[in-house]
C-alpha cells in the first residue's frame, strides 16, 4: 500500500476531515490533498511526525515500514473502531448526539 493511499485509508477511518488533519500537521487542506493523490512525492521529517500524530500512527507504521497494526487498532475492538468508522459523514451535533447516548447507556448500568 502507498503512503498517500494509508494516509487517505486512515483518515477516512478515523472520521477526519482533510481540514482536521491539515490543522493538526500545520499545513494546508489542499496539501493534505496532494498528500493523499501522491502529487507530492517528498515530505519534511517534521512534517511526518505530525502526520502520524495526527493518524494516530507511528511514523514507522505511517511510512509502511512497520505493517503491524496500527498503535490504535490494537487498542480498538471490532465494535469501537466500526463506531469511529461509522461516525464519518455526521454533523458534529449529530455525532454528540450519539455520544451523549453511549453516555445515558453508561449511566443506566452504573444505577
Amino acid at each position: 500500500m502507498s503512503i498517500s493511499t494509508r494516509i487517505k485509508s486512515r483518515r477516512k477511518a478515523l472520521g477526519l476531515t482533510l481540514l482536521d488533519v491539515a490543522k493538526k500537521v500545520g499545513v494546508s487542506e489542499a496539501t493534505v490533498q496532494r498528500w493523499e493523490t501522491g502529487s507530492i512525492k517528498n515530505m519534511g521529517q517534521d512534517k511526518i511526525v505530525k502526520l502520524a500524530d495526527a493518524l494516530l500512527l507511528t511514523p514507522a507504521e505511517l511510512m509502511g515500514y512497520d505493517e503491524s497494526a496500527s498503535s490504535l487498532d490494537r487498542q480498538l475492538s471490532e465494535v469501537q473502531f466500526a463506531l469511529m468508522s461509522e461516525s464519518e459523514g455526521l454533523s458534529e451535533a449529530d455525532k454528540q448526539d450519539v455520544l451523549n447516548y453511549i453516555r445515558f447507556k453508561k449511566s443506566q448500568k452504573k444505577g
